[in-house]
């Protein structure tokens, strides 16, 4: 279904909908995403990467505004920060006990995925977490710094959700989305097949040196938001399309401006141009984390680490591609092994029940 879309990204849509809301949609994920990128480049932020990216993900995975989504969204934030403290400040000289609260805390977030409403808090909770516990596991990290920036850039994301609803308005009224109605075995199935696989990543990157590798991390930890194998799957396929897409646009886009990145005058409306096609991909596949929201989001978080053309282009973009498919195959094998595990007993097994009959 993606690759279909993204086939006729170029041409007459035919049975794809593209409706007024869709194009609302797509203008406040570019508008968003550019702005926050510009303020991220002017006052030259540490944690660039939260500034964009927290925008960017919320205009695309939740398309209305409302006071449950804002306050979902920075009471994540806020109790994220107080826990990273109490985990790496107090935990981090016993690592059994430390990797046991860990895995809670993603098992916790990942049933409030898993049971719906509040779906929002538990996702942002879940990447707020990953990436502040491989950020502050490095001795170079300065914690004011990094705690500051992720409530700053939560409050800034909600600010310009709101402003952004407000100048761009949905033409019609959205439906609710249908309920999933799902049995206690498949949610404990849900949240501990998920927490599990991610509770492993995180122990990966506390034992390897892969500051570096956050584009991986994203990688590996978006791709469980399904919460089941099979979907898993589906959101890696996505993924990497995604990011190959994303990468090979910033690498021509570096290699057109090279020594004039610094003109945001010049990058602007390039960058633009690249939000827009994934905005646009995005919204038009309806499948929530699929082939567009990974463009738009690699996007946003190689220009909110401040890329640069100083160093050798064609290496950075072959790293982030190779290292987010290495990420995806060794992620992908953990839920398979999860998955039959969990299915091995009653309680957890993995069955959707048919539909009744009405």
């Amino acid at each position: 279904m993606s690759i279909n879309t993204l086939a006729r990204v170029f041409t007459p849509h035919g049975n794809i909908v593209y409706t007024p809301n869709d194009f609302r949609q797509t203008l406040r994920i570019v508008f968003a995403g550019m702005i926050a990128l510009s303020v991220s480049s002017f006052y030259n932020t540490t944690y660039g990467v939260f500034y964009v990216v927290y925008p960017i993900m919320l205009l695309s995975l939740v398309p209305v505004f409302n006071r449950h989504v804002a306050k979902q969204f920075v009471f994540s934030a806020s109790i994220n920060c107080v826990e990273m403290v109490i985990i790496i400040g107090y935990l981090s000289q016993w690592p059994v006990i430390m990797t046991l609260v860990v895995f809670g805390l993603y098992v916790m977030r990942f049933r409030f995925m898993s049971q719906g409403p509040l779906f929002l808090f538990g996702s942002m909770g879940v990447v707020c977490q990953s990436v502040m516990l491989n950020f502050m596991s490095y001795p170079s990290t300065n914690w004011h710094t990094l705690l500051f920036s992720n409530i700053e850039a939560s409050v800034m994301a909600v600010c310009l959700s709101a402003l952004m609803h407000f100048l761009l308005p949905d033409v019609e009224p959205r439906q609710r989305p249908p309920l999933i109605e799902k049995n206690a075995a498949r949610v404990r199935h849900e949240s501990l097949l998920s927490g599990t696989v991610v509770t492993l990543i995180f122990v990966v990157f506390q034992i390897s040196d892969l500051s570096d590798s956050l584009s991986a991390l994203m990688a590996g930890v978006l791709i469980l938001f399904p919460m089941h194998y099979r979907g898993a799957v589906m959101s890696s396929l996505w993924r990497v399309v995604g990011v190959v897409l994303g990468c090979l646009y910033i690498l021509v886009m570096q290699l057109l401006l090279y020594d004039h990145t610094s003109h945001m005058v010049l990058m602007m409306p390039l960058i633009g141009l690249g939000l827009a096609f994934g905005a646009r991909l995005h919204v038009m596949e309806k499948v929530g984390a699929g082939v567009g929201f990974a463009s738009i989001t690699t996007i946003g978080i190689m220009f909110g680490q401040n890329m640069h053309p100083d160093g050798d282009l064609v290496f950075s973009d072959l790293y982030r591609i190779v290292s987010v498919t290495v990420a995806l195959v060794a992620t992908l094998t953990l839920v398979f092994l999860v998955h039959l595990i969990l299915n091995c007993f009653e309680p957890t097994r993995y069955v959707i029940e048919p539909p009744k009959d009405e």
